[in-house]
């Protein structure tokens, strides 16, 4: 039964696109974000090979290629297919068709998995590498990674983005103090120029377009910025007081590759015989705090354990218990834990609780073995707004890092390129 259904879901895809089970018109904007709609799918991660914590992005043609890796915590062997949709600067799909941008099958199945060994939870992992010999992307631009389980009545299971970039434009900048002085302390300009010495754009004031990603999540992103001007080969994007990002502040660490003694800032460990549970010091509200120097992975998180070999199998899933110091609640607003493990968004698995008589708030989670970082984040009850003002603050010295993407569209295409892929900091690491 499940192979006949799963030959008719891909019959549909083939012929009729990914969504063909629902109507055109219902677009959802949540498909075409970093987001996961089952409960039981954890710890999904999308980097280039070789750097777990990098950001999703490979040149076009290279030899990089992008690793996939989730963990099924149902444990059982399912049939999970994927696709790629090619988007616009936007991030809406664009007007092509598949097999313009796909070489290969519009779906293919994801076959390499392996099952957890000696882990109190147990779990089937699963990986694919993009591109591979039947799956790889024609074209530069913005894309969303869906993966589907056909047997589901709604079978997106989650979507992670990337970007496909051709080296043509070369950028150099610098992070300074903005130009209005009220904010100089707090946080951080970009200012840049692109270099079209190797690749002479007939009209880039109309044709490019830049997007800055600080740290490289697209929550707080700046695009559709075009050139200030044109010198020669030099385009100029030098807004003087535009293009502000909050400074933030470096992630909180959590440090989750052991259950057999206690790492830095763990409190205690309990072991049960459904799990462990990890203690976290308690944590105070930095926004008063001056600047020192953490050094973390932007938000991101690595999974590896102290004990074993092939981490992303043998590591375990902990219940690391967070506190967070506070006189009072924030009234009218709710308090998440916020990283990598999130998608950087307050997700309302990982919504606070107060304890009056403590003045805490607390929350346990669910997490693999490795290495986390994570912020505080407040949001208005009701609200998709969310800022770290109340526990983390803004300055302008953090060490952040800004990636800066170039979208070239000329006149009469059909869709965004992506032509150039630079990154900004103002850090060593």
């Amino acid at each position: 039964m499940r192979i006949l259904v799963s030959l008719f879901f891909l019959l549909n895809l083939t012929f009729s696109g990914p969504f063909a089970f629902n109507a055109e018109a219902q677009f959802d904007p949540n498909h075409y974000k970093d987001r996961i709609f089952q409960e039981y799918i954890k710890s999904v991660l999308l980097y280039p090979s070789g750097d777990q914590v990098g950001f999703p992005a490979i040149p076009l043609n290279g030899n990089r290629q992008l690793v996939l890796r989730f963990d099924d915590l149902e444990a059982d062997v399912k049939r999970y297919f994927y696709t790629i949709v090619h988007c616009d600067a936007d991030w809406i799909p664009s007007q092509i068709e598949k097999s313009e941008y796909i070489d290969g099958f519009d779906m293919e199945e994801i076959m390499d998995y392996e099952f957890s060994r000696g882990t109190i939870v147990p779990y089937t992992h699963y990986t694919v590498r993009i591109p591979n010999r039947n799956f790889r992307p024609l074209v530069s631009g913005n894309y969303v990674l869906q993966v589907y389980d056909p047997e589901l009545r709604n079978p997106l299971v989650f979507s992670r983005r990337f970007v496909v970039y051709e080296p043509r434009l070369s950028t150099s900048g610098e992070i300074v103090r903005p130009a209005n002085v009220t904010l100089s302390r707090t946080h951080q300009e970009v200012n840049f120029t692109v270099s079209q010495k190797n690749f002479n754009l007939d009209n880039p004031m109309d044709e490019l377009r830049a997007c800055i990603i600080q740290n490289g999540w697209w929550h707080s992103a700046e695009c559709s910025i075009s050139p200030r001007y044109v010198s020669g080969d030099i385009i100029n994007f030098d807004y003087r007081g535009r293009i502000v990002f909050p400074g933030g502040r470096n992630f909180r660490p959590m440090d989750l590759r052991t259950t057999r003694f206690r790492s830095e800032r763990v409190h205690s460990i309990e072991h049960y015989h459904d799990g462990v549970e990890i203690v976290m010091r308690t944590d105070d509200n930095r926004s008063r705090r001056s600047f020192s120097t953490i050094y973390d992975f932007n938000g991101r998180f690595v999974i590896e354990n102290r004990e074993h070999s092939h981490p992303h199998i043998t590591s375990d899933y902990v219940f690391p218990f967070l506190t967070l110091r506070s006189s009072m609640p924030i009234y009218d607003h709710d308090v998440f834990i916020v990283g990598g493990f999130s998608d950087m968004e307050p997700r309302p698995e990982f919504r606070m609780e107060f304890d009056d008589e403590e003045g805490l708030y607390f929350r346990e989670l669910k997490l693999k073995q490795g290495y986390y970082d994570y912020v505080y984040a407040t949001s208005h009850a009701g609200s998709d707004a969310f800022d770290f003002d109340e526990f983390e603050g803004n300055l302008f010295e953090t060490l952040n890092d800004y990636y800066v993407l170039l979208y070239f569209r000329p006149f009469g295409s059909r869709f965004d390129r992506i032509i150039g892929l630079g990154k900004l900091t103002n850090k060593q690491r």
